[in-house]
């Protein structure tokens, strides 16, 4: 399955850093991102599609929202789509951070 990051999950992803280092904490876009990957790499979805199906304005429609937790944060929320035999990653946010 390839895996696709959109420009917006991208945009995501630093602005989580930004969001992260004013708050005092390290970085971790690139980790997210190699999670993420690893995740959905590990995935059979002939059995099984994970995430809930979520509709915001201005996104395609067909949006999953999957909520994968990493340590001892809430949850990390990641919007993708399921394109035929490619997964595309639109959005990342930290449940602390501000409303789409």
């Amino acid at each position: 399955m390839k895996i696709h990051w959109r420009r917006s999950a991208v945009d995501s992803l630093i602005s989580l850093d930004k969001w992260r280092r004013e708050i005092e904490l390290r970085p971790m876009a690139a980790f997210l991102r190699r999670y993420i990957n690893e995740y959905f790499q590990r995935q059979d979805f002939s059995i099984y599609i994970p995430g809930k199906d979520v509709v915001i304005e201005g996104y395609p429609i067909n949006l999953k929202l999957l909520l994968l937790s990493i340590g001892k944060s809430g949850p990390y929320k990641v919007f993708y789509r399921l394109e035929k035999d490619e997964i595309e990653i639109l959005l990342v946010r930290h449940p602390r951070q501000n409303e789409i």
